[in-house]
């Protein structure tokens, strides 16, 4: 043990690098122990500056990697949380995005079946995905229809059109494809199935059709009207003419007043045929919707009565007034006409309900008209618009279809639902403003 001024120091110090010159040793103590000489004490002086400064360098160097791991962490940390938060947002487009999406694996098994395929298909993820293909859609690998073809076959399908039934049991028709997906390395890891429904373009061709048919009907039945108004007139005058002759006693009479009668009423067909074939201009402007459904219904009330039925008339409106943009007489006409309708599908006694709904930021407003009453068969809906069709032995068939004309004059949307001896409901869907 070295020993300097009573301090003892372990014999690994003796192991520091001290240099040559300084191994010069100095005279012993009492003990007969070496004594450490002043040279010996510089060195090792420095030798703890020395180690010292290379700790606080390392303490230093440590420090600062700490520092860079946090900041690496945290942006780690930053990364992971963008990432999952792309793949929430991912995975939030393809479950709510309006195409059908289903997903296979490369064992045939359903990885994925977003909202619109369950809307479509009539399938629930819940019971569809893990299983095989085949086991929860029926289809044959031979036939290019399903997503299950091009795992077996390998060529992907072309859009083209098929129908699906919902769980509903409503058919509904789509356009459907496949396609490959692929991994990082280009390998197929399965197969995409994309579904898009064609309900609401094959209604819109359906109504282009019907439009154009209906262009077509009107414009032989303006023909029709004109060519018959002439002849017509000149069998009206003729048949008033004998009637002014007849007596009031003689038998033939009663047979002229119904021939009269009868030339009137084919007149008054006519007569509306030429205003529904007639181009609508209408004269918009600002008009009460509350104040026209009051006196439209104020205005049924008084022909309720005096057909001696129990027919109570409600008017459901908002306390504050809507003014609506279109051409009061023209919707007026429409309202009073779905309200003949309504009474007329109520034998005896019931309830009629008038009223509006309005929303601003849609910039719509919603007008009602429903009853209790007989209600409309499923296989007439689709036509009660039709130009001379109707069910009644003295309609025209014309009514409706001039209500139809007005609405799509002013750019708004009429539908209809029913139930047999239930009731019917129209709603009536104008813009506030234009």
């Amino acid at each position: 043990m070295w020993k300097n001024h009573g301090a003892e120091m372990s014999t690994e110090t003796s192991m520091l690098p001290i240099p040559g010159d300084a191994l010069k040793f100095a005279e012993h103590d009492s003990d007969g122990n070496q004594l450490m000489s002043e040279e010996q004490l510089l060195a090792l002086v420095k030798l703890f500056e020395e180690f010292n400064q290379a700790s606080s360098a390392i303490s230093e160097s440590y420090r600062a990697l700490e520092k860079r791991l946090a900041d690496l962490s945290e942006r780690l940390e930053g990364q992971e949380h963008l990432l999952a938060r792309t793949q929430g947002f991912l995975s939030s487009i393809i479950a709510h995005v309006p195409v059908g999406i289903i997903v296979l694996d490369l064992d045939g098994r359903i990885n994925l079946v977003n909202e619109e395929a369950q809307r479509l298909t009539g399938i629930r993820a819940l019971e569809a995905v893990g299983q095989p293909y085949g086991d929860v859609f029926s289809s044959d690998i031979n036939v290019a229809d399903s997503a299950l073809f091009t795992l077996v076959n390998g060529p992907e399908i072309d859009p083209r059109e098929r129908t699906y039934k919902a769980a509903a049991g409503e058919a509904n028709p789509v356009r459907f494809s496949t396609n490959w997906i692929y991994g990082e390395q280009g390998n197929r890891i399965g197969v995409l199935e994309m579904i898009e429904d064609l309900t609401i373009i094959k209604n819109l061709h359906e109504q282009m059709r019907r439009r154009s048919d209906l262009a077509t009907l009107g414009e032989m039945s303006a023909q029709v009207a004109h060519e018959l108004r002439n002849p017509l007139a000149g069998v009206q005058g003729f048949a008033q003419f004998l009637l002014e002759d007849i007596a009031e006693d003689h038998s033939a009479r009663h047979t002229v007043e119904k021939i009269v009668g009868g030339v009137r009423d084919i007149e008054k067909i006519a007569s509306r045929l030429l205003e529904y074939t007639r181009p609508l201009a209408p004269a918009f402007g600002e008009t009460d919707m509350i104040e026209l459904l009051r006196s439209e219904a104020d205005l049924i009330l008084s022909e309720i009565k005096s057909s001696g039925r129990n027919i109570d008339v409600q008017v459901v409106v908002p306390k504050e007034r809507v003014p609506v943009d279109c051409d009061s007489t023209l919707i007026k006409q429409v309202v009073l006409n779905l309200l003949k309708n309504s009474i007329f599908a109520i034998e005896s006694e019931g309830v009629v309900r008038v009223g509006l709904r309005w929303n601003l930021l849609r910039n719509r407003v919603d007008v009602f008209i429903e009853d209790n009453g007989a209600g409309i068969k499923e296989e007439h809906l689709d036509k009660i618009f039709n130009p001379f069709f109707t069910t009644r032995t003295k309609g025209t068939g014309l009514g409706l279809a001039m209500v139809k004309k007005i609405v799509d004059a002013h750019d708004g949307v009429i539908t209809v639902r029913s139930e047999l001896e239930k009731g019917t409901r129209f709603d009536l869907e104008l813009p506030i403003r234009r």
